[in-house]
């Protein structure tokens, strides 16, 4: 697979750690720790989900924004007292994984945390690859579907510090030893 490098298209050095595995796996818990821990060393830090569902929105059917798109907006910006909302309503599908990265562009912070894309973030340079694993045998299907991750991580798993020369994060009492690998 072809690797592209992201990085110079953000227009500053925007570090993307991506974080990988099955449903349930702790990537979410795991984001959020790392969020809170980078928080605490004074880094700014974004986020992007993958969101499964086709169906999935945040606007709702009658509200003015749902209104603007019905009646044919591409883009609506939704503006409240604490929040800035950005609704585009277009197949996702075809967009180029570096497209979707530049959203962040002009934004201020230095890590992405990126939850799911595995198959659009795996071809990119610069993206950091961690896996999260209930059951040992996950680490080793994914080896074969797509090489090794820079790091494995488990909230179930205990007793283990490396598999295959790849550091082992027991997770939550070793999310410093995480920061420490991804930074």
């Amino acid at each position: 697979m072809e690797q592209k490098d992201f990085s110079s298209s953000v227009g500053h050095e925007l570090r993307i750690i991506n974080f990988i595995g099955d449903s349930g796996s702790g990537k979410t818990r795991t984001i959020e720790l790392l969020i809170e821990r980078l928080i605490k060393m004074g880094k700014r830090v974004g986020t992007m989900k993958h969101i499964h569902s086709g169906s999935f929105t945040f606007d709702y059917r009658g509200k003015d924004t749902w209104k603007h798109i019905r009646a044919g907006a591409s883009i609506v910006v939704a503006v409240t007292e604490s929040e800035i909302i950005t609704i585009e309503k277009t197949s996702t599908r075809s967009i180029p994984t570096e497209k979707l990265l530049n959203k962040f562009n002009g934004q201020d912070i230095e890590y992405l945390l990126v939850e799911g894309f595995k198959s659009r973030m795996l071809h990119l340079n610069n993206v950091k690859h961690v896996l999260c694993v209930t059951d040992i045998s996950q680490i080793f299907t994914f080896n074969e579907q797509y090489g090794n991750p820079d790091c494995i991580v488990s909230y179930e798993i205990k007793g283990i510090n490396k598999i295959n020369e790849l550091p082992f994060i027991q997770m939550p009492e070793e999310i410093d030893r995480l920061a420490e690998i991804v930074l």
